[in-house]
């Protein structure tokens, strides 16, 4: 943060410097005019009014690419909030069915028409219709439901209901994602429309990161759940780690959305307690086929957990 002096100029103005960085960057010059838009008690600045942005459109060419490299390029046209994405080539054909379901899988995002060459998708997202609250309570949410289901996993089989949900987190963090990459591109609007700031932009890109990945590890920690041979004794030990890796995530984002900081830090420091519970259990069961993958999968979970509280007690604002 910069602080600069206000000057008086005549009997009814102020005036402040600007930054020659800022200038520079929006390409302004002697005599150009600059927007100021006031809200409660700031003022923003633009170089001009912002008209809305102009709708991108992306061509993405898919011979000769695997499936999972088209997926790639559809996400992050996605992201880049390109409003028409039209997916090209000989091969649609054999691959339509995937591409349907990429297409299906990103919010707001509809396949307008559809041949046997192409492919053509448009956003339908209205920033105005977002509520970043409810995104984050319903990816919360959702997660907070597969680790509840991945508990059940040595005596009920919830894998392939857990593994469809972690795409549904998925779905929700490519939404955040492009919600921050236009705040990124587009500060003013993004803090007109949904009120955030860019260090809001930035914790809302590390909540959502961390928030996939908790839902992706306890995905893979089901999937290992499945697998691996655990006398009865050794199961019901590991499941009440588990548990406490259920309420270290409750915990988390009970900080996070009371902004309270000793939560956040009590959060923190009982991962390394937990961790080391995982590390005595992988040394009682380590010649057990596949423990090495589970203990790995559930150590990962809880650093990404204490992610959460280090959003609150770093990143936050006070």
């Amino acid at each position: 943060m910069e602080y600069r002096k206000l000057i008086s100029f005549g009997k009814n103005s102020f005036v402040v410097s600007l930054p020659k960085a800022w200038v520079i960057q929006n390409k302004l010059k002697k005599g150009d005019s600059i927007y100021i838009d006031e809200s409660s008690h700031n003022l923003v600045l633009q170089p001009r009014p912002q008209a809305e942005p102009e709708e991108k459109e992306i061509t993405i060419t898919i011979d000769g690419k695997d499936i999972r490299r088209i997926q790639r390029e559809l996400i992050a046209a996605y992201i880049q909030n390109y409003k028409l994405i039209t997916l090209t080539g000989i091969e649609i054909k054999d691959k339509a069915k995937k591409i349907q379901g990429f297409v299906q899988n990103l919010v707001a995002l509809e396949i307008l028409e559809q041949d046997s060459k192409k492919v053509v998708a448009k956003d339908f997202l209205n920033l105005n219709d977002i509520s970043i609250e409810q995104i984050l309570r319903k990816m919360d949410i959702i997660t907070r439901s597969m680790i509840k289901d991945c508990k059940t996993m040595f005596v009920e089989d919830n894998y392939e209901n857990i593994y469809n949900r972690d795409n549904d987190v998925n779905k929700f963090r490519f939404l955040i994602y492009r919600i921050v990459w236009f705040g990124m591109e587009n500060p003013s609007a993004v803090l007109k429309k949904l009120s955030l700031k860019q260090r809001d932009l930035f914790n809302l890109w590390w909540l959502s990161f961390s928030l996939e990945s908790i839902a992706d590890y306890t995905k893979r920690i089901a999937r290992y759940m499945k697998d691996v041979k655990l006398i009865p004794k050794e199961q019901k030990e590991f499941i009440t780690l588990l548990e406490q890796l259920e309420i270290m995530f409750s915990d988390s984002m009970k900080a996070y959305y009371t902004n309270n900081v000793e939560l956040a830090h009590q959060v923190v420091q009982n991962r390394f307690d937990i961790i080391q519970q995982f590390d005595d259990f992988y040394q009682r069961n380590r010649n057990v086929y596949l423990i090495g993958y589970l203990i790995y999968n559930t150590k990962s979970l809880a650093v990404a957990i204490h992610s959460i509280g280090r959003i609150v007690y770093q990143g936050m604002p006070g």
